[in-house]
């Protein structure tokens, strides 16, 4: 791999699209998700598609923060601010990475090309001066998770569940404040580089809103999943408990506020996040599976 694609690699930032997986949500639990290679197909062409959308924002942040996250002391090791990919390169990337998602959303449904247009609008907005203010900058990532949910369910042509929009849009609110706090807590250590918002934040006012929001989104699961109407399926709710606790944990000790670095480095979580997937998709999709042994 030549130096300059493992730059454009990392400028795109591949391993935060594991959010986008946030698009398969709606027919995972529609019930619909496993019911062909139709769907499958489908829904890669969906996750790509915001994928290359959240690149976008990726890049036009990079650009925009290119002077303050020179003395970051982590993100001055990104192409841009490393000066590994110039801003006009860094631009055009950015371009082709619109292109893409926007062919791709329109080939599927003209309703989620209204969506991915919208997300990136609101990604540009974010970094030219959304993210400067306390609270904004996280309701704003939260509508961006909403946004990805409402992307699926079109793709898929699944209703969405009030209860499943709710819920998305607390735990989205409670990743953001995690990830604010352990922003907080570094900034405090070593102030250079860090994002203007932090400013509006106080530590206690964070742990706070992170009790307020883990206790809701436990809340708003428990009744979704209620709603699912299978008695079986609030076995899911313990995962989802220990997963919100976990992260809560990760994020008090100091260890790590970043929802994707979270997932992907702690083993528990991890697991916790794996084993509730199997429980659900044993739930959701048991006849489906039966089928295959018949």
């Amino acid at each position: 791999m030549s130096s300059l694609f493992r730059d454009i690699v990392l400028l795109l930032r591949p391993h935060q699209w594991v959010k986008n997986l946030l698009v398969l949500a709606p027919p995972f639990f529609g019930g619909v998700l496993f019911t062909g290679w139709g769907m499958a197909f489908i829904m890669f062409f969906a996750f790509l598609a915001f994928s290359l959308a959240s690149s976008v924002g990726y890049v036009i942040n990079d650009v925009v923060d290119l002077e303050a996250d020179r003395f970051h002391p982590q993100k001055k090791l990104r192409p841009i601010a490393s000066g590994k990919v110039r801003k006009a390169e860094a631009l055009v990337i950015a371009l082709a990475a619109f292109v893409g998602a926007v062919v791709i959303s329109y080939s599927l449904d003209i309703g989620f090309l209204a969506i991915v247009i919208a997300y990136m609008v609101l990604s540009v907005l974010y970094s030219l001066f959304l993210q400067r203010f306390a609270l904004i900058d996280c309701f704003v990532i939260a509508i961006g998770f909403v946004l990805r949910i409402e992307a699926g369910g079109l793709a898929s042509g699944t209703v969405v569940s009030n209860w499943l929009l709710l819920t998305t849009f607390v735990l989205s609110l409670l990743l953001a404040l995690g990830k604010r706090r352990h922003e907080f807590t570094a900034a405090a250590a070593d102030p250079s580089g860090h994002r203007e918002s932090l400013s509006g934040y106080s530590l206690n006012f964070l742990d706070q809103a992170i009790t307020i929001f883990a206790t809701t989104a436990i809340v708003t699961y428990a009744i979704y999943a209620i709603e699912v109407g299978s008695k079986v399926f609030l076995i899911t709710v313990v995962f989802a408990c220990y997963g919100v606790l976990r992260y809560m944990h990760l994020v008090q000790s100091s260890i790590s506020g970043d929802p994707t670095e979270s997932l992907l480095r702690d083993p528990p979580l991890l697991l916790c996040v794996l084993l509730w997937l199997v429980l659900t998709a044993v739930i959701l999709y048991h006849d489906n599976l039966l089928g295959l042994f018949q």
